[in-house]
């Protein structure tokens, strides 16, 4: 064959699959398959395809190539993408828990007057962290108790009161924040934010739903000390935020 001549359009012999040119299709099945006959009519609706060498199988009387593996391809795709989906379940990081020696985890929380604030806007500055319900009775005396002895103590001392309710109160029926607040002697004090807390500080500091649970974190974020009372520990507290 010259260089740039057109290459004869080639069959594959459904009798034995070997390439034979189209032209001499026919007389390769009678000297190399004597017996057998080619359905020529077939052939002509057959083009060079894989599927028309199944058809072609089919015109001569022989069992019909595999169907494809459309549905086998399909069904692997499938299993490959749910063993994708139980793989990142299975592998979800747990969320951060609130842990003495350990970061504190950031979250958000809505400020007493509706603004919404996160634990790293307070990023440098050392902070006792309250955990508290609207119904719950030490958290009421324990806010008025700060609000008449160690409001301006602590503010005097760098530290940041950041008492925060628990989401959704725990679940509990209770006051409102704003009657908290006005019940307990809060008003917006330098140093002192009352906040609602969100889903995710909740989890992340008082999984377990106790009453009246603090934390003191340091200037550097780092959790050097935690308890349930606050109202008793308010000078430990402050003792442990200033000196860590």
């Amino acid at each position: 064959m010259t260089a740039g001549s057109a290459r004869a359009p080639v069959e594959k012999c459904p009798f034995c699959g070997v390439d034979v040119r189209r032209d001499r299709l026919e007389l390769h099945a009678t000297n190399v398959h004597p017996g057998r006959t080619l359905d020529k009519k077939a052939l002509r609706r057959i083009g060079s395809s894989s599927l028309g060498n199944r058809h072609r199988r089919k015109a001569a009387g022989l069992p019909g190539a595999p169907r494809p593996m459309r549905r086998w391809i399909l069904i692997g795709v499938g299993v490959a993408i749910a063993a994708l989906v139980v793989y990142a379940v299975l592998h979800i990081p747990a969320p951060a828990q609130a842990q003495v020696g350990k970061t504190a985890p950031g979250f958000t929380f809505t400020e007493l007057g509706g603004s919404s604030q996160s634990l790293s806007s307070y990023e440098g500055q050392p902070i006792v962290l309250w955990w508290i319900a609207a119904f719950c009775p030490s958290c009421s005396q324990g806010t008025q108790y700060f609000a008449q002895s160690y409001a301006s103590q602590y503010h005097a001392s760098g530290v940041l009161l950041l008492e925060i309710e628990d989401n959704n109160d725990l679940g509990q029926p209770g006051p409102s924040l704003s009657s908290f607040a006005s019940q307990n002697g809060y008003s917006g004090q330098p140093g002192w934010i009352l906040g609602e807390g969100s889903a995710q500080g909740t989890n992340a500091y008082n999984p377990n739903g106790y009453l009246d649970v603090y934390y003191v974190i340091n200037a550097q974020g780092s959790i050097v000390a935690s308890g349930q009372g606050l109202s008793g520990s308010f000078s430990s507290a402050l003792s442990e935020a200033v000196s860590s």
